[in-house]
């Protein structure tokens, strides 16, 4: 009862404060930025780490029952790690299947005693899989793979994302998990008994991945995470605390999947292990992690999204037509096409400009992946564990830029704003930053079109992972560019982008990769390089300092008003 009694009188002062805050006088802008994104309760303030500030150091529940990212982020690097530890075996299990797949095709339209059957592993490294004609097959498969999987997340990612306003985010973290984990289980089916069960229900195991979000929906949640429990000078450090936390974990998952397929001569035991971490994921999730959300915040997130959906019904004039607007996948991008403020041109050209580079990068990293691998497997014949080490080495130099060489840039270059200096939209050290990320892709490109060796192909991979640091710049940039009241509504568009990425990409490359094996391997690279190109002739179109709506261009700029700066994701 005694507990029962703190929990309402925690919401009654966080409603009281709500109140107070709407009748607030605004702030100066330098201030603003420094206010926590989520109202804990009146006198007490949740801090970057989780601490209470403005308050006695006893007061509110013990740190290990509050929101903070540290929480957070030990379950988020064992779930990345796992991903990434499945990574390159799963690509090499289809090609096994899409091998054995083709030799039982050709056996069956051989006349007996003209053809000798050839035997395969599956889950080995067989060498009569390594010709060109499967690679593409193999290509062509998981192109079709990730189509069903980034499809479905991108139609259902931002509505979930919406959903965990009004649930909370742990809630659709579990949901998410769940939907991986139906997908491993589904893939070892497909392992266990390729007579009786095809590599073509592989598909649904995408599609089951799909319609629960998939991957990218986690990320976009912990980021929704982070953002409600911390404040938003320090949102863009969050960011890079759980980027360099998933390429870590990308980093150290190959090298140990490697390992297990080493010892255990078993491939289909990487999957078991990744089994095991989306349990222990959803138990800590269930058991222990705090919702960041409090139970106020929700009531107030459902009873907006009921008062949107009226509205909706009654523009529309019937339930039905504004039911089909879910399916709308492109509606969510409005926010990146503002309609009023100041240097209208500017803002949204500066928007599109940003978006636009990020979507290239996280949908060409994504798009690429698979066909570095098959590339390197048929033209270099790595085995399985010499890719899975591939690409712990690329990870690792990953995070090497994510967690030292940004912050370095950002502590030696990036100076505190002055009282009445332009903080409104990003830097010039953001667009420089973006620029030099945009180098190191190119540059590592062109090695992987040049490179006929194993040691010039890894170079390639080294050079072009260091832009990396681009990703976080770039969605902090874009954040800068909104008011801070659809600050959780940009990053459920980001989400979005990067759901669609993870169909365009793959489409583009694997197509080309494809229609090419046979004469000339590295067009997919070439088509890379040029990319990256046109995306850093765009980086010279953004302009720094550019006030976002309700921040003026003098000297005595606008803020938004406390009451706005709620941080609901994908709030409708």
């Amino acid at each position: 009862m005694e507990q029962q009694a703190d929990i309402l009188e925690s919401e009654a002062s966080e409603e009281r404060l709500l109140r107070i805050e709407a009748n607030m006088d605004t702030e100066d802008m330098i201030e603003a930025q420094t206010r926590p994104l989520i109202g804990a309760q009146a006198d007490i303030v949740v801090s970057y780490d989780g601490t209470s500030e403005g308050g006695p150091k006893n007061d509110g529940p013990p740190w290990w029952k509050r929101p903070s990212i540290y929480i957070l982020l030990p379950p988020f690097l064992l779930y990345a790690t796992a991903m990434g530890s499945a990574a390159v075996p799963r690509v090499n299990l289809v090609l096994g299947l899409v091998c054995r797949h083709y030799y039982k095709e050709r056996e069956s339209h051989m006349i007996p005693g003209t053809f000798t059957p050839v035997r395969l592993v599956l889950g080995a490294d067989n060498p009569e899989c390594e010709i060109p004609e499967i690679g593409a097959q193999a290509s062509l498969f998981s192109l079709y793979m990730n189509i069903v999987t980034g499809l479905l997340s991108a139609i259902v990612s931002p509505r979930l994302g919406q959903l965990s306003d009004r649930i909370g985010r742990r809630k659709v973290m579990i949901l998410t998990t769940s939907g991986g984990f139906a997908s491993e289980i589904l893939l070892i089916l497909c392992y266990r008994f390729p007579e009786q069960i095809s590599y073509w229900w592989l598909l649904s195991a995408s599609t089951v991945e799909g319609c629960l979000g998939s991957f990218t929906l986690m990320l976009a949640l912990t980021h929704s995470y982070a953002t409600d429990c911390t404040t938003f000078a320090k949102r863009a450090a969050a960011f890079s605390l759980f980027h360099g936390c998933l390429f870590l974990g990308i980093a150290i998952g190959p090298a140990i999947g490697g390992f297990v397929i080493e010892k255990t001569d078993d491939i289909i035991n990487v999957f078991y292990g990744v089994l095991v971490v989306h349990v222990i994921f959803m138990a800590y999730i269930v058991f222990f992690l705090p919702e960041s959300l409090s139970r106020t915040k929700q009531l107030l997130a459902r009873e907006k999204w009921v008062e949107s959906q009226r509205k909706l019904a009654e523009s529309t004039g019937s339930k039905w037509v504004s039911g089909l607007r879910v399916l709308n996948v492109f509606e969510p991008l409005n926010i990146l096409w503002p309609m009023n403020g100041p240097n209208l041109s500017k803002l949204r050209l500066n928007m599109i400009v940003i978006a636009a580079i990020d979507f290239v990068m996280f949908g060409v990293g994504f798009g690429a992946m698979t066909v570095v691998i098959i590339y390197s497997k048929i033209q270099f014949h790595w085995k399985t564990q010499f890719a899975a080490y591939f690409t712990s080495i690329v990870s690792s130099t990953r995070v090497f830029g994510l967690l030292v060489l940004l912050p370095l840039a950002i502590r030696l270059f990036r100076k505190k704003p002055a009282a009445g200096a332009p903080v409104a939209g990003c830097d010039p050290l953001d667009t420089w930053i973006i620029r030099g990320a945009l180098t190191f892709e190119i540059i590592g490109y062109l090695f992987y079109v040049v490179a006929r060796n194993t040691p010039l192909f890894v170079m390639g991979g080294v050079i072009a992972s260091f832009g990396g640091i681009g990703s976080p710049t770039l969605q902090s940039a874009l954040t800068k560019h909104s008011p801070a009241e659809k600050t959780g509504q940009l990053l459920g568009v980001i989400g979005l982008l990067h759901a669609l990425g993870r169909v365009v990409g793959p489409t583009v490359f694997n197509s080309i990769y494809y229609n090419t094996a046979e004469t000339y391997p590295q067009a997919v690279f070439t088509v890379l390089v040029a990319i990256f190109g046109v995306a850093w002739l765009a980086s010279w179109l953004i302009t720094p300092y550019i006030s976002v709506e309700g921040v003026a261009d003098d000297d005595e700029q606008e803020s938004a008003e406390p009451e706005e700066n709620e941080p609901l994701v994908g709030r409708s």
